[in-house]
This record gives C-alpha cells, sequence and structure tokens, in this order.
C-alpha cells in the first residue's frame, strides 16, 4: 500500500473520529465546553487536506492503483455525507437544511451509478471542472459552519453577555446567513455538476 493510499484509508478512519467527536453532546444541549465540536471541526479540515494531497502524490509520483480509483471518490463522499448528516442533528446552530443534504448525497449516488454503466462499457468519466467546483463549494460550506461553530462554542465558554459584552449575540445573529449563502452555492453546484455529468454521458445510458 503505497503513501496516497494510505493518506485516503486515514481519510475514511477519519470519519468516525469526526461523528464522535461533534456528536459528544447531543442536540439542544449548550455549547459551553463543548470542545467535541472544535476537535471535529480540526479533524474535517485535516481530513479534507488529505483529500488533495492523496491525489497529488498519486500523480506526481505514479503511485496510481486500482484500489485509490476506488477508495478516493467513496472517501470523498463519505466524509462530505457524514459532515452533512450530523450537521443537520444540529441544524438549529449549523443552519443546515435537511433538503441540502439531501440533494447532494442523492447527486453522489446518482453520478456514482453513472460511473459505474460507463465502467462497464470501458469508459471512464474524468472529473470535470463543474465536479471540482462543486467539491470545493462543499468543503467551504462544510468547513466554514465547522469554524462557526466552533466559535461559538468559544464565546459561549468565554464571554457572558451579562457583562455587557453583546459580540456573542451579534455573531450569532448574523453567521447564520453567511451558512446559508455557501450552502446555497454548494446546493447549486451540485445540481449543476451533477446534470453536466448526465448531459455529457448521457449516450451511455441509451445503449
Amino acid at each position: 500500500m503505497n503513501l496516497a493510499t494510505k493518506l485516503t484509508i486515514a481519510r475514511v478512519i477519519a470519519i468516525p473520529l469526526f461523528m464522535v467527536a461533534f456528536l459528544w453532546n447531543p442536540p439542544g444541549v449548550s455549547l459551553v465546553s463543548d470542545w467535541g465540536k472544535i476537535i471535529a471541526t480540526v479533524i474535517f479540515i485535516i481530513a479534507a487536506i488529505t483529500d488533495y494531497f492523496d491525489g497529488y502524490l498519486a500523480r506526481k509520483y505514479n503511485m496510481v492503483t486500482t484500489f485509490g480509483k476506488f477508495i478516493d471518490p467513496i472517501a470523498d463522499k463519505l466524509l462530505v455525507s457524514a459532515a452533512l448528516i450530523v450537521m443537520v442533528a444540529y441544524r438549529e446552530i449549523s443552519y443546515t437544511s435537511a433538503w441540502v443534504t439531501v440533494i447532494i448525497i442523492a447527486r453522489e449516488f446518482s453520478v456514482t451509478g453513472l460511473r459505474l454503466i460507463c465502467a462497464e462499457k470501458g469508459v471512464v468519466i474524468a472529473a470535470s471542472n463543474a465536479g471540482k467546483f462543486k467539491t470545493v463549494s462543499q468543503l467551504v460550506a462544510i468547513i466554514t459552519a465547522l469554524c462557526f461553530i466552533s466559535i461559538r462554542v468559544i464565546l459561549d465558554t468565554y464571554y457572558s453577555t451579562e457583562a455587557g459584552n453583546n459580540f456573542p449575540v451579534m455573531f450569532n445573529t448574523y453567521y447564520g446567513y453567511i451558512i446559508y449563502t455557501l450552502m446555497g452555492i454548494a446546493t447549486i453546484a451540485t445540481i449543476y455538476s451533477g446534470y453536466d455529468y448526465f448531459r455529457k454521458n448521457k449516450s451511455f445510458l441509451e445503449k
């Protein structure tokens, strides 16, 4: 097993660790001293970074393997899906809607099915620019939401609004709009990239 594949496997292993840390305190519990949310954020960011490096190493040092081609996209989809699912459970602080999660996961299943159909016909569907933008937009939206939640943990733990400090209130009021916007962009990019894949490869579905 080469280094690129090890990084991919590490990303898969990081998923349950991320979920345990994020779900350590159940929904509705105060964020005061909820350090699990911050640990989960760090785990997700590191896992997302490995997504770049395993592909870079595989291409640069000719570490591309059949197993790597199989597990890498699965690891990416599992990581994003896991993050969205747990964030929906905490939608009061993550501002992540269930319908956004359903659209993104449904798109991933659909495109994966398309890839399998094309693979049976000896055709490999390469990642498109739309697909790459989709991935980046999803990661930016999720990481931003996780970072904002981590900031809320720190604010709720160390800053008291009773002392006249209004910043925590202002932050909690406005950060949701940023997440809504980023999730909206990620959803649109997800829908378009799925459409783009099927448009370019619809001939294989007709055979």
